[in-house]
């Protein structure tokens, strides 16, 4: 599916979304672009509430504009409704749907971690780590049980965490590179660290499928 991607914008929250959104345009489309160009595609809005910051270009789509029939592709995380307030997977549809109104823009979303549930990018990455590496998860998972066993003064740490630790352990053994745990230096093509097959994993098929249906327009 080859696809033209000259109208299309994707705003996502930060440096993490950014490389995975990166990562699966090259291993599912064959998106090859130079750095100015995944810039100019992939624009980082520093967190849900940044849509105000970049409204301008949302507007790029709107008659008359540059981008005039266009399309914008928001990837955010949905969040947990627990946590502040416009989190949770309906908290933040409903924010985003506001934005939309308020800001005369157009956009189709997608929230991590499977566009239906509360969650974030972390919980979508923890469905894709190579199995081969799932003791890794066995072991946090240990930990956090010990950690609610000590006390109920202590706190969980987030789920960003998990995916650091689990990066740590691979790069460390593997190759040394530890500079790769970080969210900007990720690389999701390593069969021997993820698994993005969407046809095994139901969080990866909502997403390829929200993808083709707003990029299929553009099919060259």
């Amino acid at each position: 599916m080859a696809i033209d991607f000259k109208q299309i914008k994707f705003f996502i929250e930060g440096d993490g979304d950014w490389v995975l959104v990166r990562d699966l345009l090259k291993l599912w489309y064959g998106l090859e672009l130079s750095k100015e160009g995944l810039k100019s595609l992939l624009i980082i809005c520093g967190g849900y509430n940044g849509i105000n910051s970049q409204a301008d270009e949302f507007r790029q789509t709107n008659v008359g504009q540059k981008r005039e029939g266009g399309k914008n592709i928001v990837i955010f995380d949905a969040d947990f409704s627990e946590r502040a307030e416009h989190h949770g997977f309906k908290e933040k549809t409903a924010y985003l749907e506001q934005k939309k109104n308020e800001l005369n823009i157009e956009f189709e979303t997608f929230l991590f971690p499977n566009n239906a549930n509360d969650g974030t990018i972390e919980t979508l990455l923890e469905t894709c780590i190579n199995p081969a590496h799932l003791g890794i998860m066995d072991c946090w998972n240990g930990f956090e049980v010990c950690v609610r066993s000590l006390s109920e003064r202590y706190t969980i740490p987030a789920g960003k965490s998990k995916i650091y630790v689990y990066l740590e352990c691979i790069h460390s053994a593997i190759d040394g590179k530890k500079e790769k745990i970080k969210d900007k230096d990720r690389d999701f093509t390593e069969i021997d660290k993820w698994v993005m097959d969407y046809n095994k994993n139901p969080y990866l098929k909502k997403l390829k499928t929200f993808l083709d249906g707003h990029l299929q327009a553009y099919e060259i």
